[in-house]
């Protein structure tokens, strides 16, 4: 095996193809030990061992480099080797070590993938079929792990990979809620710091040796970053980095590389989580159009595009583009239209793009995107009433009657125009940003004032407004059946497969959706996924 046969499996565009593939060639393979770390007990003294106890010079010389060229300490240190470990486990059941020496001369058609992205993104792959925290275990006493590496004949296979993906990935989590469960067995975000450490030897292999002093480490994807903490930012300001991408790496594999820091996994929603249309209805009926403008824009934000309630309270206009005039109603609106800028604008398009677009400028790539106000309209399966989003017309008539209230606002607001479309209404900060707390605070008194109006009949006060969200998603899914690939883009997710992990409850496959969510309904599904991916195998596509 080599680049050439990992290449062919990485074609795959299915990732449950492309992973039983991978499962069934790991499944075929009698191996003569893998690489093991060999530490000095309390010392700095770590190296990278071969199965045949020599010594990998340079997986060795790269952690002495990170202790003492980049004076990382020997705890970090040794977690670089437990990840370089896999690398080069990787790189030894393909047989790929004696080809990096020469794949810079691997012709790459325009268009065509590049040899180290190939290599990275197989080995991401290759982490989701093996367990995650394996250690090899001997009866016999004074056996060390270092040992038991090094006597194995098997790769070690987590249960999807052994079965070959035909397991029924359904499980419950500890609080008794049905999941998917996923091939990988490593926590979301544990992927990215792997990848990372294969990336850094490869680099380094490139700057630091002759053998491979042709690496084409210019082919590993990377992206920028703004340092925006450290001390010198605060006084000369946020500086650009170039970093490895391995957010991209991991997610291409259907795994998620570090986002935020967490690395809880995703866990769906079910039904009891997510607004009904009527308190959703019911909600917005507690909002006046005049007095409560911007809170209803607000609200409508959430629920018709889909925002995160931090998203939300950060969109941020060109007060330029405001007109001058707000009270000359007709004339106003017609201006707006036609020149508000920033992250909301009006657009000449029609269809499903439908003409007002809202940019985001959130925290991570993925979360930056556009998402349109669209113009369907469908039927409630439950209720059977017909249900749209606003019309064109309707939200700017919420964003016209919302800028009026704006500019009455931050007429009590000294400072220059902050932009921001959402300003607040509390007497010690009229006219300041609403914050996303803000957003909560509100979305609290209104259902309390709900639970009021109706004597307890409508009681949404255990929801959050992030369920407006949750119902945009699902309402989409279930309603309007758009495809999860646009949904997953509108919401800014990094992936589909957390679109996927998170509405998998909703996510309808017929006409009768009468058992979705349940135990049944998830194992016909998968049975059915899992035939076409072996009908695939079989055809060989």
């Amino acid at each position: 095996m080599g680049y050439k046969q990992l290449l062919d499996i990485a074609k795959f565009m299915s990732e449950t193809v492309r992973l039983v593939a991978y499962a069934r060639y790991y499944k075929s393979l009698s191996i003569n030990g893998l690489h093991y770390k060999h530490q000095v007990d309390g010392s700095a003294a770590i190296a990278i061992c071969r199965p045949n106890h020599t010594t990998h010079h340079e997986a060795t010389t790269f952690l002495m480099s990170q202790l003492h060229d980049n004076k990382i300490g020997i705890s970090t240190v040794g977690g670089h080797a437990k990840n370089l470990k896999k690398f080069l486990d990787f790189f030894m059941v393909w047989g790929l070590e004696d080809e990096l020496e020469k794949i810079h001369l691997i012709p790459v058609k325009k268009g065509g993938t590049f040899p180290l992205e190939v290599i990275l993104f197989g080995f991401a792959d290759y982490l989701k079929c093996i367990p995650s925290g394996f250690k090899p275990f001997s009866e016999l006493k004074g056996r060390s792990h270092s040992i038991e590496w090094a006597l194995l004949k098997n790769i070690p296979l987590n249960k999807h990979a052994l079965a070959e993906g035909n397991l029924l990935p359904v499980i419950r989590s500890s609080f008794n809620k049905l999941k998917r469960a996923d091939w990988c067995e490593y926590q979301q975000g544990a992927l990215g710091p792997i990848i990372y450490t294969a990336c850094a030897y490869l680099e380094f292999l490139r700057d630091r040796t002759k053998r491979y002093e042709q690496l084409p480490i210019e082919q590993i994807p990377r992206k920028q970053i703004r340092d925006s903490n450290s001390l010198v930012s605060a006084t000369a300001g946020s500086r650009v980095r170039i970093v490895f991408d391995v957010d991209y790496i991991a997610g291409d594999s259907g795994t998620e590389g570090p986002s935020g820091g967490g690395t809880q996994s995703v866990t769906p929603v079910d039904r009891s989580k997510v607004l009904s249309e009527t308190d959703a209805n019911s909600f917005f009926k507690m909002l006046n159009s005049y007095e409560d403008a911007q809170d209803l824009l607000l609200f409508t934000f959430l629920r018709y595009f889909g925002l995160r309630p931090g998203e939300a309270s950060a969109i941020q206009i060109d007060p330029s583009t405001i007109p001058a005039n707000l009270y000359l109603y007709h004339q106003a609106r017609e201006e707006i239209a036609a020149s508000l800028g920033v992250r909301l604008q009006h657009v000449k398009e029609r269809g499903l793009n439908g003409n007002w677009v809202l940019e985001t400028g959130w925290k991570t790539k993925a979360s930056q995107r556009s998402v349109p106000l669209i113009s369907h309209k469908a039927k409630d399966p439950y209720t059977g009433e017909q249900i749209r989003f606003p019309t064109q017309e309707e939200f700017t008539d919420l964003l016209y009657w919302a800028l009026v209230q704006r500019r009455d606002l931050m007429s009590h607001y000294s400072g220059e125009d902050h932009g921001y479309l959402f300003v607040s209404r509390s007497n010690n900060s009229r006219g300041k940003p609403i914050s996303e707390k803000g957003v909560y605070s509100k979305y609290n008194k209104i259902a309390n004032k709900l639970f009021k109006h109706t004597s307890g009949q409508v009681d949404i006060r255990s929801f959050y407004p992030h369920t407006f969200r949750h119902l945009f998603a699902t309402s989409l899914l279930l309603r309007y059946r758009r495809p999860i690939e646009e949904i997953s883009k509108w919401l800014g997710h990094s992936s589909i497969a957390i679109t996927i992990n998170t509405y998998i409850h909703w996510i309808p496959d017929s006409n009768a959706d009468t058992e979705k969510g349940e135990v049944s309904h998830m194992g016909k599904e998968y049975k059915r996924q899992a035939d076409i991916s072996e009908q695939v195998l079989i055809r060989g596509e």
